[in-house]
């Protein structure tokens, strides 16, 4: 499905807007819960009526407008899209990041929503290239089938300079029984190593003599579950990204050569061309894992 952008929505026009789109569904048997359209004016009114409840003060209600983010069945979605011996891992690695974002909304709009002038913008947001099955990406769980995501960038802002600039972050959702359902950041919970493995301090994967070798910062993995070697190396890397000095830390003998050659081989992100960086360098300790060949 794809949305319209938009521009800017005044929370306060939609909070005490006199008509509702929500259809209500029984949750529980005993507590009618809100429906919203699958859409992005649907996201925007779901979370305009958590806002309206955070200004009310009623921390029960908050409470259960911010759980109802989450996954109502939690095992049962988790055991469909996932291998029944990753089941319990998913299961807490969606509660922790559930937690995380509630955490961060509340104190979004705990401060934000103190400003009568709150206006909230939602946008859709790109979603991430598919997970790749090489190299540490290969190592994360997949999901059975195809999980439709959708994600979406807030941006929340209020002309009061006491309440600081604007904050703006990117979430992950499916929609599911009528609301949209906290999944993840700008990776669902599942992906979310794919933070540090596609960021500047990891290296693309390379086959060197026929086995998948790929290094990334300030990792701490052993040998199993895919890896046959691993080789520890500190590394300055100048302004230029280009590596000047490498020391062995610890490795498996047989893998060093090839490890040392493959940083060697790459480049990593340049400092700005700064008078003030005109001597800056980086000290990185890599791990350069080379994974089992896949039959």
């Amino acid at each position: 499905m794809s949305f319209r952008r938009t521009g800017w929505l005044v929370v306060t026009s939609l909070l005490f807007a006199s008509g509702s789109r929500g259809q209500a569904v029984q949750n529980d048997g005993t507590e009618p819960t809100k429906t919203y359209t699958h859409s992005r004016q649907g996201i925007e009114e779901q979370f305009g009526d958590i806002l309206r409840l955070v200004r009310t003060g009623d921390e029960s209600a908050i409470h259960k407008a911010l759980d109802s983010l989450g996954i109502p069945d939690l095992h049962g979605w988790v055991t469909e899209h996932f291998a029944a011996e990753g089941v319990g891992q998913q299961e807490t690695a969606c509660g922790e990041a559930l937690k995380k974002f509630q955490s961060h909304v509340w104190w979004v709009m705990g401060n934000y929503g103190k400003s009568p002038e709150l206006a909230l913008k939602v946008e859709e947001s790109q979603i991430a290239r598919q997970l790749s099955d090489v190299g540490f990406e290969g190592l994360l769980p997949h999901p059975k089938d195809d999980v439709k995501l959708e994600n979406f960038r807030f941006t929340s802002t209020t002309t009061e300079p006491k309440l600081g600039g604007a904050q703006s972050w990117v979430t992950s959702f499916i929609y599911l029984d009528g609301r949209f359902r906290m999944i993840g950041g700008t990776y669902p919970f599942w992906e979310e190593g794919l933070n540090a493995t596609r960021g500047p301090m990891s290296r693309p994967p390379r086959t060197i003599h026929g086995r998948t070798v790929q290094a990334e910062a300030f990792r701490n993995d052993t040998k199993g579950r895919g890896i046959d070697g691993i080789v520890h190396i500190k590394i300055d890397v100048g302004r230029d990204g280009k590596i000047q000095k490498m020391k062995v830390l610890s490795g498996d003998s047989e893998f060093i050569a090839d490890a040392k050659q493959y940083l060697q081989d790459g480049e990593f992100p340049r400092l700005p061309d700064d008078p003030r960086f005109a001597n800056g360098k980086r000290e990185w300790d890599m791990e350069v894992a080379f994974f089992t060949p896949k039959p």
